[in-house]
C-alpha cells in the first residue's frame, strides 16, 4: 500500500480553513499519510490510522478544540483560523488516534 503525503493548503490563515484544510495542516506538521482509501495513518513502519478522512480528521480537531473559529454572526468566513500546536505537539499518535475515535 502506497501512502500519500499530504500538503498543507495554499490559501493563509488570515481567513478561515474548511474541515479538510485544517485536517491538511495538521497532518502536514505531524508527518502523516493518506491511505488510497482516503483514511490518515501515521507511522512509517507499524501504521496507526488516525481518522478515516481528511473531513473527519478536520472536524474532530474542532470539537475537541484543537483549532478554533472566532464566533461571529453573520459570519462572512473573514475570521482567521487558530490550531492550537501545543495541545496536539504534547500528544502521541496513538493518544491523538484514540481522542479522535471518540469525537464526532
Amino acid at each position: 500500500m502506497k501512502l500519500i503525503a499530504i500538503d498543507p493548503p495554499t490559501r493563509s490563515f488570515s481567513r478561515w480553513l474548511t474541515n479538510e484544510e485544517i485536517a491538511r495542516v495538521v497532518a502536514h506538521k505531524r508527518g502523516w499519510r493518506q491511505a488510497p482509501d482516503g483514511s490518515i495513518l501515521a507511522g512509517k513502519i507499524r501504521k496507526t490510522r488516525i481518522a478515516d478522512s481528511l473531513e473527519y480528521l478536520g472536524a474532530a480537531v474542532v470539537a475537541h478544540g484543537w483549532a478554533s473559529r472566532p464566533r461571529t454572526e453573520p459570519s462572512d468566513s473573514s475570521g482567521p483560523t487558530h490550531i492550537m500546536w501545543g495541545i496536539i505537539d504534547a500528544r502521541t499518535d496513538a493518544e491523538i488516534a484514540e481522542q479522535l475515535g471518540e469525537a464526532v
